[in-house]
């Protein structure tokens, strides 16, 4: 009789398997968060001089927590067959959808938009939770169908549809930096699966023409003004200006080395407005320079190529879209993030992966990694047909 062990029985042995590179990447840069949340810590004032010598709270042990939280639940994922995850891909898109309904009707209001489920004392923001269902839906749907099917019109009404419930939500709460990164998504998405380039050239004309419609009767006067301050920063300085006004301050006085950490002047005099959340990378760039701005993106890259190579290896369409998507998708949040900072794109509230401070960001993030660990793990697991599973 042959024994099992233990965790033989718990599908544990699985865990020596998963990617340990892509683990460790992770790791370095979830560490590079939370000392940076450490650094824009509560100051310490002394009469009229405020400064801020670093400390654990409030953010730093928080998101130490919810890291934590984040990579077992990152491990528990990479157990289980991508088999399983396609299967419940429509289910947990409609239970998005669902929460998405309820913070409209219910959702707690922070920061002038309604946009928070909270649940005793957890709360969290369900349009986190649609960039990641929403992947994993057109994965699932894009997987079953051919190339020279998906490229017919009537069998991209269904995803199109799909990106258009949860953008028209997210609108409403309101929250444009999120709708467009769902947008962008899923256009990744339909990029991946094969969608003829003519289709998005029409797209992209519409789009074209839809802007002075939006201008004038969907974007609110603060989104208005914010793409006004973007156009002509001093249009502004000492109001909407004055976020991307000290962030460029910052950022050109670390020079190429840095001041050193906790030695930003820009950041530890809290000159800097949202330095914990979205402009968290004008602290990385102040105390540790260029250098320190270029090993950060660097990290972000290895991230980003890890995923690709995985999504080379795996042997299933719904995989390989789930990865690629995974991996595009936060190269997006990347991108944009930094991009905002320097003032190379308009202030839209998009955190940066694993630094910003966020706890359902954060968990999301480490989740949809583990899915990416998942398809790693299962690489040999061939998933077949319109949800038939091999």
């Amino acid at each position: 009789m042959i024994r099992r062990s233990r965790y033989t029985f718990w599908g544990l042995e699985k865990l020596a398997n998963v990617d340990w590179i892509l683990f460790l990447l992770l790791f370095v840069v979830c560490s590079i968060g939370i000392a940076m949340l450490y650094s824009s810590g509560e100051a310490e004032c002394h009469e009229v001089v405020c400064r801020n010598f670093g400390s654990w709270y409030p953010w730093a042990v928080s998101q130490m927590v919810k890291m934590l939280v984040g990579f077992i639940a990152m491990f528990i994922a990479s157990l289980f067959s991508p088999k399983i995850f396609v299967k419940f891909a429509y289910v947990g898109y409609f239970a998005v959808l669902i929460v998405l309904i309820m913070v409209e009707i219910s959702g707690d209001i922070g920061m002038g938009a309604q946009r928070w489920i909270e649940i005793g004392s957890f709360r969290f923001q369900p349009s986190e939770l649609a960039k990641i269902s929403l992947i994993v839906a057109l994965a699932r749907y894009f997987a079953s169908y051919s190339i020279s099917e998906i490229n017919k019109l009537f069998y991209l009404i269904i995803p199109v549809g799909m990106v258009g419930l949860y953008m028209i939500l997210v609108l409403i709460q309101p929250d444009l930096g999120t709708a467009l990164m769902l947008s962008m998504s899923a256009g990744i998405m339909f990029c991946l699966a094969g969608v003829s380039w003519k289709k998005f050239a029409v797209v992209g004309i519409v789009i074209l023409m839809a802007i002075p419609v939006a201008w004038e009767y969907v974007l609110l006067p603060y989104q208005k003004q914010r793409v006004m301050v973007f156009l002509n920063p001093d249009l502004d300085v000492s109001g909407d200006g004055y976020h991307i006004t000290q962030s460029k301050i910052a950022m050109g006085s670390g020079g190429f080395f840095g001041k050193g950490y906790l030695k930003g002047s820009q950041s530890q005099l809290n000159f800097l407005p949202e330095k914990h959340t979205d402009f968290i990378f004008t602290i990385v760039a102040e105390e540790f320079g260029m250098l320190g701005c270029l090993l950060l993106i660097m990290l972000y890259l290895l991230i980003v190529f890890r995923c690709f190579k995985i999504s080379l290896m795996v042997r299933s369409q719904f995989s390989k879209l789930l990865v690629m998507g995974i991996g595009a998708n936060f190269f997006l949040f990347v991108f944009i993030n930094i991009s905002m900072v320097m003032g190379l794109l308009p202030v839209v509230g998009v955190p940066l992966p694993f630094i910003s401070f966020g706890g359902t960001s954060l968990m999301v993030l480490l989740c949809s990694f583990g899915l990416v660990q998942s398809a790693y793990v299962h690489k040999d697991v061939l998933i077949s047909g319109k949800g038939v599973y091999d």
